[in-house]
């Protein structure tokens, strides 16, 4: 019983952390968003090493290209807090784990990034298709005539088409973590998993700031830092946590079963989320959500024996 809480804990610290970056958007941007994060969720695990586990990090033997993830993660991070401010958390939640899967299967197919190859299976299209019947479904409840924007749930403007591309953008953010997650895979298999997730997070907040800065002019709006919603900053703590309940999640129960109860975490998460945010959850959102998770479990379930 404890291991299924602690997997649905880290769906919710999931959802929350993105619900957090949202928060951050307006006021930081994408790269901020990203270097705050990453920054945070830096500090957050040196900390844990430095208290808890009485040690201080060692990089010795790290491989350079083992931190491309700290990289890919700024973007990540950064344009995931620009869907969420525009979508909602449980909308760009479940595009995000749906966008994974689709990578997933490319990358196993073509054993991409030295993963063992995995031939896709024709059966899983039946999956894949439910996925994007979701995404169509949660574009015309969005959009101007489906009645979601102008009811106030959701703030991306342009109408159908632009609402489709930043569906579109959540999902290839959810690709996008499944590369960021192969190396910081590399990093930590070579270092360890706290040392290799720390030079991920680390490599990614300096590469942030760097550009943060050059974007600005060279000038480091601090203010702005000061302005942003102090719940926000909540997302590196969150992020290291629910990296930590993951892995015991993963370790302790069958996989199925831990990726089934992480999303549950994430989707309730979001949508608890959303209410709080834009106090309504139009029906047509929630059946898109609903959809685009039926056809997640069904892809899980038939590759759960792989």
């Amino acid at each position: 019983m404890l291991y299924i809480v602690t997997a649905v804990m880290a769906g919710a610290l999931i959802a929350s952390q993105s619900s957090c970056n949202g928060l951050l958007f307006p006021t930081l941007g994408v790269i901020g968003v990203g270097f705050v994060s990453q920054a945070l969720n830096a500090v957050t695990i040196f900390l844990y090493q430095l208290l808890v586990k009485r040690q201080l990090p060692s990089f010795r033997g790290l491989p350079p290209y083992a931190t491309l993830g700290g990289l890919t993660g700024v973007f990540v991070i950064g344009f995931t807090g620009f869907c969420v401010s525009a979508l909602g958390t449980a909308v760009t939640v479940c595009l995000s784990v749906a966008g994974q899967l689709v990578m997933s299967a490319v990358v196993d197919h073509y054993g991409l990034l030295g993963a063992e190859k995995l031939p896709f299976m024709k059966r899983r299209l039946w999956g894949f298709i439910i996925i994007i019947l979701g995404v169509f479904i949660i574009n015309f409840a969005c959009s101007p005539g489906g009645g979601l924007l102008e009811g106030g749930n959701g703030r991306s403007g342009g109408g159908g088409a632009a609402l489709l591309a930043m569906l579109l953008l959540a999902m290839t953010l959810g690709g996008l973590t499944v590369i960021t997650r192969m190396f910081s895979f590399f990093a930590c298999r070579c270092i360890g998993l706290l040392n290799g997730s720390l030079s991920n997070v680390a490599v990614g907040a300096a590469a942030a700031l760097a550009l943060f800065f050059v974007l600005s002019g060279f000038r480091l709006d601090l203010p702005a830092f000061a302005r942003s919603n102090a719940v926000g900053y909540l997302a590196g703590p969150m992020g290291a946590a629910a990296c930590l309940m993951n892995t015991v999640a993963y370790e302790k129960l069958k996989i199925f079963r831990a990726t089934i109860l992480i999303m549950a975490g994430q989707i309730a998460m979001g949508i608890a989320a959303d209410v709080m945010v834009f106090h309504s959850l139009p029906p047509g959102k929630v059946l898109g959500i609903a959809v685009i998770c039926a056809g997640i479990a069904i892809d899980k379930r038939l590759t759960r024996d792989r």
